[in-house]
């Protein structure tokens, strides 16, 4: 062999070994994201509490009180989800998400688990995993008092505030494609924006456009609910052990009544326009 044989050898060698090398660097890096999925429930049990992802600008659902405190039907869940795992409700960090974050947070490590009012869609099953549905929601609009509009065919022509992230966005885009959709990153954004005349409508799930318009005497609900969809508890994904986990959690918690005091406590005023899972 010569010279120049020797050497077109020993560069092949370099160049495959450098390729089993990057390979080898890859395995090790997505190793720890492999073990993260199938080890959640077991990494927050040796922490010692649980990193919720709850929202802070959605009642009934999740919202900060006077005193600063969370609360919220999804905040309940929360501390029922501790109580479960570590017999303390309080073993627990909320992390104030939005729709627009609340995934990536999931994904990044930021936090164990998401009960945000998070729609399950067949998009979103893609990147995490989802509990069984514990609450059923369609959307509604919210309008000022003297608006003329009273149903998403009213919406061509019109802005339609949104919520960035949020699967009514789509919905509008669909039902109205003529509308305007101006995306904000939260809800009390979008309610200032209808209030201040900027947008004609915020189109939003129908549990919180209840809420709001009850808050708000100068706007009001129109339409029906559209697009009825579940809420599920999210988790990353191929994490099927911490989302077994948490089903038998929602099966026990319909079971003994925990639920049905929650649901009474934040939505039993508007229950005659909601479906019960």
């Amino acid at each position: 062999m010569g010279k120049e044989d020797t050497m077109r050898v020993t560069f092949r060698c370099q160049r495959v070994a450098a390729t089993v090398a990057a390979c080898l660097a890859l395995v090790v890096a997505l190793l720890p994201v492999v073990a993260r999925a199938q080890s959640a429930l077991n990494d927050v049990k040796k922490r010692g509490k649980m990193i919720v992802g709850v929202k802070t600008d959605f009642p009934p659902f999740g919202s900060v009180d006077a005193a600063g405190t969370n609360v919220g039907f999804d905040v309940d869940v929360s501390h029922e989800l501790a109580k479960a795992l570590f017999g303390d409700p309080n073993k627990l960090e909320l992390v104030s998400v939005t729709s627009g974050n609340r995934i990536p947070y999931l994904q990044s490590g930021k936090i164990d688990i998401i009960v945000a009012t998070v729609t399950v869609t067949d998009e979103r099953r893609k990147v995490v995993e989802f509990s069984d549905p514990y609450f059923l929601s369609g959307a509604l609009l919210l309008v000022p008092k003297t608006s003329a509009i009273n149903d998403t065919k009213d919406l061509n022509g019109k802005k339609v505030a949104v919520i960035q992230g949020a699967i009514t966005d789509q919905d509008i885009a669909e039902l109205a494609p003529q509308a305007t959709r101006l995306k904000y990153g939260k809800v009390t954004e979008a309610v200032l924006a209808v209030k201040a005349g900027h947008a004609d409508a915020f189109a939003q799930d129908d549990i919180l456009i209840l809420k709001l318009a009850k808050d708000n005497p100068d706007l009001r609900v129109a339409g029906k609910p559209f697009q009825p969809r579940p809420y599920g508890i999210a988790v990353r994904k191929g994490d099927t052990e911490f989302i077994g986990w948490v089903n038998a959690q929602l099966k026990r918690m319909h079971a003994d009544g925990t639920y049905d005091r929650i649901w009474k406590k934040y939505v039993g005023e508007f229950e005659s326009h909601l479906l019960k899972p």
